[in-house]
């Protein structure tokens, strides 16, 4: 390796042979024979004292290089004072161990870098390279540390010595490829800074904690980097070959397989045997042939030639490339039945078998009709200055880059880009998008498998809506693998396929896992999916833009800025990027219309500005067609309502087929309760043998018989707006469906739900029509009452629902801040015709009642009760006393506040607007703590210095306050 990868950037030719090699143990890393080293051959050697420069990096005090920016500067320092250019380092041995030495042992420990300051352990390395023996390094070291007392102290540093000596390895062979002129250089287009292109190198190896991890990415980076120079000549096929070798025995050995002894290196071609364990004490013997480019028939022949003269049970061929026909033929004869031919994908298919999984993706995306309705979405990303962090510009990715699945092509190309995330509001199509784009990559997927080609990334899609709030990786992982795929996958086979670069990891909705979530937990969250963002991976994440109360902390945190107290990374961040969907524009609108409706109704919904804005979010499209005969009716239009009347119709659709006998208010209870317990506790669906339990508690009394429970079981299974899978588990066609059921929950609870969304629930059977219609509360409404002989008795119809209880607010609707998208959503259901400026107003009086609890008897009720209210009507708590009220999490943001009495409240983590009058005149009170303003208007307001949340009353003084002043008192 160390040869062939100098000798890769050195000239057009290669002056070296494979020949039989040994093993170096622990490290792994094969060395191919070096005839001459041309730059010590030709270049004047710089005389550089070793001690001089080892006392020099171990002088340095720690605190001076523990960041990034600080240990660079550092060594480019000191390269500088031992007269060694950071760009072009010298041509000779000495100068560019000397050279490496600086890069790799700046922030090392001091008796660790002694080891390489003796004499011996140079000539060792110099010597383990022109000897095409790595083990004479390991040989030596080991000596060395057994015979003197340093090797006494460097042991007891508790550091990995062979993880080390690879390490220092890589970047010696990293500097070797650069020591050449300028001209050359160039000439190979590497003009990037040798220096920046090192460091890149071992922030990479420090998030490596194996030495398994590390010999993997070593033979990423010689792969890629013979890869950037055109037409492959012998010298960089004899190093793919390398790279091949390194990979292969990495699987081997995390599938737990032996190496013996014996190993052959030429030109064309290695060879090992591995022993397979077969059952207790026994193992069959393999002889492994690896060649860089097409198995031919040829190579069969040789491979039946090796596996006869080492008498091994079988023999496999393997290759990066692809196999020949007549290879293939000839490996199926009988006479051959102990032969393999393997791509290395296929090989790792013997191990790895994702084919149900893969089965399940083709079937799931032409379920939901993806691979025909899609249309493809166009997105932007902000640009930042580097060193203001100030954004400077937003590029946008449409129709002329090949909308967001080009950006995401390209990004796939790039080996420094490990990690995107995928911003978007709610119904923009993320999910829709993540399965389109997971698609797309398993047709390459499959046509390359179909093929015998090197395979590009399987791309595995991993719905985060079912896992706990506090996320563990290795569970999601285990139940994607396990639970929901049957693979039989362990955590080493995962992780050893995703740092060769065979997957591409698709986590969609980092939102719904979360939402309920804390700062800091859907911090650590985050850097817990962040563990699978290693070297040689690539990983999305999709989030919806209102997840984060503010777009700047998002950022800050999905561009990997934003670090948790309690999770941690080893080594430098992942590479992060954040993408931010576009709505649908008017083309996009047309198209997605016109795969569902007739070109009439398509410029129908188009020629109506207010239908063509809601149709902007793509999963409002099919519920607008679905509304479309309400809406032709001149009934009133909103995003909720025609949500309302799409559910309607849906429903009615159900009871006419005949698919169901419950009324359409049974199924409204039914359907807000489910999508209140899914987004709750954030499980997003319910297995069939839980339906009855559900039902049981639910509907009480009235479904206690057996027989009545199977029609109400199978009854509530069979309609539409549930989707079941092949476990029977059961959830809603999309996630904003079960918003607006929770959102319907939530104003019958307060009792503000609108006339015409009443009408839904008041369809409900066994109703007495002679009786005087009655305000019932949500939770009383669908318990009904059964006489001695279990017959339902008749209730009066519903005129409207009234509030329910602060205590059973507490529990629903004031049990979390109310999300954004729920929020949309009931806006418009909160009836208008009573005045929400009424003292008699519903959520007046919930926000009054708070009035002197305690945080737990009130939980959200009252924040969210205040945010409501002022959405609704930005002046509705003018002049209201809410002193002692507890009002926590509200958002007050362009609200107005005049004359409202605030003394005593708990306004915790509410959210003020900053927008006041003319202010003429501030002070700050003698601890500096509060700050009174006065403004144009006469208003005096005081607020808490540091945090900019109001602290007292505003109250009038006079007209305009020209110099305000605290009491001492104060």
């Amino acid at each position: 390796m160390f040869k062939c990868l100098y000798s890769c950037y050195q000239k057009n030719k290669c002056n070296y042979n494979f020949t039989k090699g040994r093993k170096l143990p622990g490290v792994n890393i094969r060395v191919s024979k070096i005839q001459n080293f041309p730059f010590i051959q030709k270049a004047p050697v710089i005389p550089i004292n070793l001690d001089s420069l080892i006392s020099a990096i171990t002088g340095i005090a720690s605190p001076i290089i523990k960041e990034k920016i600080q240990r660079n500067e550092t060594v480019i320092k000191l390269l500088k004072q031992f007269n060694l250019d950071p760009e072009h380092p010298p041509a000779d041995f000495s100068g560019v161990y000397a050279y490496a030495l600086v890069e790799y042992g700046v922030g090392k420990p001091k008796p660790f870098l002694e080891l390489f300051r003796r004499e011996e352990i140079k000539q060792a390395f110099r010597k383990a390279l022109n000897h095409n023996n790595p083990s004479i390094l390991l040989s030596e070291v080991d000596a060395f540390l057994d015979a003197y007392a340093l090797g006494d102290e460097i042991k007891t540093l508790g550091i990995d010595i062979r993880r080390e000596v690879a390490a220092f390895a890589t970047v010696f062979i990293e500097v070797a490829k650069r020591s050449r002129t300028p001209a050359d250089v160039l000439m190979n287009q590497q003009i990037g800074s040798l220096h920046k292109r090192i460091a890149g190198i071992q922030e990479q190896l420090e998030r490596l904690p194996t030495l398994e991890g590390m010999r993997t990415e070593m033979a990423r980076l010689a792969a890629q980097s013979v890869e950037t120079r055109g037409g492959a000549s012998l010298q960089e096929k004899k190093c793919r070959a390398i790279a091949l070798a390194q990979q292969m025995q990495g699987w081997f050995e995390t599938l737990g397989y032996r190496f013996e002894k014996y190993e052959v290196w030429e030109d064309n071609y290695f060879e090992w045997i591995i022993d397979i364990p077969a059952r207790r004490n026994r193992y069959d013997r393999i002889l492994v042939r690896g060649i860089e480019g097409e198995a031919g028939l040829a190579d069969v022949m040789a491979l039946r030639q090796s596996v006869e003269a080492q008498r091994t049970d079988e023999g496999w061929l393997v290759t990066a490339r692809r196999i020949s026909r007549a290879a293939r033929d000839e490996v199926e004869k009988e006479e051959n039945r102990h032969l393999d031919c393997y791509t290395f994908d296929e090989l790792i298919d013997q191990d790895a078998d994702f084919s149900g999984y893969l089965d399940w993706l083709e079937a799931e995306v032409k379920r939901r009709e993806i691979d025909k309705k899609y249309v493809p979405l166009a997105c932007t990303k902000e640009e930042f200055d580097s060193v203001t962090k100030r954004r400077i510009g937003v590029s946008r990715y449409d129709e002329r880059d090949g909308w967001i699945d080009g950006y995401l092509d390209l990004w796939l190309d790039d080996p420094a880009k490990e990690h995107i995330s995928i911003l978007g509001e709610f119904g923009t199509g993320k999910t829709w998008f993540a399965f389109h784009y997971a698609w797309t990559a398993l047709q390459r997927y499959r046509d390359a498998q179909k093929r015998g080609v090197e395979r590009p990334r399987l791309p595995l899609i991993i719905t985060l809506r079912d896992y706990a709030k506090a996320l563990n990786v290795e569970n999601v992982l285990a139940g994607f693998f396990f639970t929901q795929h049957n693979i039989r996958l362990n955590s080493e086979v995962f992780d050893q396929l995703n740092s060769m670069g065979k997957l591409l990891l698709i986590f969609d909705g980092f939102d719904e896992m979360a939402a309920k979530c804390d700062r800091q937990q859907m911090i650590n969250n985050f850097w817990e999916l962040a563990k699978v963002v290693v070297p040689g991976a690539k990983v999305i994440l999709t989030c919806r833009t209102e997840h984060f109360p503010e777009a700047k902390e998002g950022r800050m945190l999905l561009n990997a800025e934003l670090q948790a107290s309690t999770a941690k990374l080893t080594g430098e961040t992942p590479q992060f990027e954040v993408l931010e969907l576009e709505k649908f524009n008017d083309e996009q609108i047309r198209q997605v219309l016109s795969f569902q409706a007739e070109s009439t109704t398509v410029e129908q919904v188009m020629s109506s500005p207010q239908l063509l804005d809601l149709a902007r979010r793509p999963v409002m499209t099919e519920l607008i067609l679905e509304a479309l005969p309400e809406i032709e009716a001149g009934k009133p239009v909103d995003m909720s309502r025609v949500y309302l009347y799409a559910v309607r119709r849906k429903m009615e659709r159900d009871i006419k087929a005949e698919r169901t006998f419950t009324s359409l208010a049974d199924k409204l209870y039914f359907l807000c309760e489910l999508s209140w317990e899914m987004l709750s506790t954030d499980q997003m669906s319910l297995n069939y043998r839980l339906f009855p339990d559900r039902i049981r508690r639910l509907f009480g009394d009235i479904v206690q018989e057996e027989k009545d429970l199977d029609h109400w079981h199978y009854d509530m299974m069979g309609q539409t707006m549930l989707i079941r899978n092949a476990d029977g588990d059961y959830t809603p066609a999309h996630r904003s469906l079960l918003e607006f059921f929770v959102a319907y929950k939530f104003a019958a609870e307060l009792g503000v739900l609108a006339d015409d969304f009443i009408e839904l629930a008041q369809g409900r059977s066994h109703i007495n029509n002679d009786a005087v219609p009655v305000d019932y509360t949500w939770s009383s409404y669908f318990r009904r009452r059964v006489d001695e002989a279990g017959k339902i008795l008749p209730s009066a119809p519903l005129r409207k629902f009234a509030s329910e209880s602060l205590e059973n607010l507490r529990e629903t609707f004031g049990k979390a801040p109310l999300t954004k998208a729920v929020m949309d959503l009931l806006l418009p259901m909160i009836d208008v015709n009573t005045s929400i400026t009424s003292p008699h107003y519903p959520m007046i009086k919930i926000l009054e009642a708070t009035r002197s609890k305690t945080e737990a008897e009130v939980g959200y009720v009252g924040g969210n009760a205040a945010t409501l209210i002022v959405k609704g009507d930005k002046a509705a708590l003018e002049g209201k006393d809410l002193s002692h009220a507890m009002i926590i999490g509200a958002n007050f943001s362009n609200a107005s506040l005049r004359f409202v009495n605030f003394a005593n409240a708990n306004l915790a983590d509410s959210v003020f607007t900053k927008v006041l009058a003319t202010v003429r005149s501030v002070a700050f009170s003698l601890d500096g703590r509060l700050l009174a303003t006065g403004d144009y208007d006469g208003m005096v307001r005081l607020w808490e210095a540091t945090s900019s949340l109001p602290r007292e009353i505003c109250w009038v003084i006079q007209s305009g306050i020209n110099a305000p002043s605290f009491s001492v008192h104060l």
